[in-house]
């Protein structure tokens, strides 16, 4: 009997018990080693936590000694800034209030800007269309009357009824459009009133609101909740979509009637849990949007006192309406909104390559030379 029989003979006869053994001793032991491997990994994960702990304590307290030290010297600075009979917040308003403005194109747009919203105000006015400014809007308002130097949009909290309203009198007119871009970074629904001219680059945001009774806190709240997991769909959902390729869509996209469809959806499923109501009538508060991008420091709850007077703060020449407790609104939203922001040489809501096309640049100069002014020559504030 050759010696591949044989082999092939035991490899089909049951395993003797000493093999058994042995297997077991084997098994056994790799179990040891792989619960030693483990007992290990958590020691030095608990070690490397310890480390983490410790390192986020000194970094609290670095944070602490620096925060320490910019109010100090805050302080100092503004001490020393302040001119007779002048009072800190005096002193800070002549600062912000003497701060280069913008030159070049950037200049350019900022007038551009401004005629649009004196349009729009002068718009929602003869319509009798209530809204308020928003965000850095109402900082520059209070700060500059003006643009904040580095910032270049117009931010506009409008209700979700009154939106109605705008579209509908924007069609009519025919001098304006609201359009709607779908943004999958944030992502975002956004709602611009704009000029019909197409290679105008100016619009004002538009930040829908809903009317809520009840407890406004606890409305808030809620729709904030509810954005988390409406954000959290809509990823899921369009992962593979085109909207994740192109990131801005809009018009007659394929994607678009889904996407109102789903909003719709949620906002039925949010009007189960809130009391939303279509008008002032009985409301308590205001909440934001759930398709509206997402604020940095949450400015809410919105109580209905506070945001149906007739509460206005100048912004060029305008008299844009603010909620009366704007300040305490400034302070949710920005913290110390006297405060010089991190991002003042790095903001750029739109890019020069957008406004400054040719194409682009003559649109914001024929919108300027409608009202009869002489148009700046922007090439020399360069």
């Amino acid at each position: 009997m050759n010696s591949r029989l044989i082999a092939d003979i035991k490899g089909r006869l049951p395993i003797s018990s000493r093999s058994l053994r042995g297997f077991r001793a084997q098994d056994d032991a790799r179990y040891a080693q792989l619960l030693q491997v483990i007992d290990d990994q958590q020691k030095a994960l608990g070690k490397a936590q310890e480390s983490i702990d410790r390192l986020e304590k000194q970094c609290r307290g670095l944070n602490e000694t620096l925060e320490y030290v910019h109010d100090s010297n805050s302080v100092m600075y503004w001490q020393l800034f302040r001119g007779d009979h002048e009072t800190t917040e005096q002193a800070q308003l002549r600062f912000f209030r003497g701060l280069p403005k913008a030159e070049g194109i950037h200049a350019l747009f900022q007038d551009a800007e401004a005629r649009l919203f004196e349009l729009f105000d002068q718009f929602c006015r003869d319509h009798e269309i209530s809204y308020w400014g928003t965000g850095g809007t109402v900082l520059g308002a209070f700060r500059q009357r003006d643009f904040i130097p580095w910032d270049d949009d117009i931010d506009v909290y409008i209700t979700r009824e009154q939106l109605s309203r705008l579209e509908k009198a924007v069609r009519e007119d025919g001098r304006f459009r609201v359009t709607v871009v779908w943004d999958w970074y944030v992502p975002c629904k956004q709602i611009r009133f704009r000029s019909t001219d197409e290679a105008n680059p100016c619009f004002v945001d538009l930040f829908p609101l809903d009317w809520v009774s009840g407890d406004p806190e606890d409305a808030w709240r809620v729709c904030t909740q509810e954005r988390v997991q409406y954000v959290q769909e809509i990823r899921r959902q369009y992962a593979s979509s085109s909207w994740s390729r192109d990131i801005y869509i809009s018009g007659a996209d394929p994607l678009i009637p889904a996407l109102e469809s789903d909003l719709h959806a949620h906002l039925e499923d949010l009007a189960a849990r809130v009391s939303i109501l279509p008008t002032a009538d009985g409301a308590t508060g205001l909440v934001r949007g759930i398709e509206n991008i997402d604020e940095v420091r949450p400015s809410g709850p919105y109580l209905t006192g506070d945001w149906t007077g007739s509460t206005t703060l100048p912004f060029r020449g305008i008299a844009v309406p603010v909620p009366s407790n704007y300040r305490e609104y400034l302070s949710k939203a920005y913290g110390d909104y006297m405060a010089l922001p991190r991002d003042m040489h790095s903001h750029e809501h739109v890019a020069d390559d957008y406004i400054a096309s040719p194409e682009a640049v003559q649109a914001m100069r024929r919108m300027l030379s409608d009202d009869g002014e002489r148009t700046p020559d922007y090439e020399e504030r360069k």
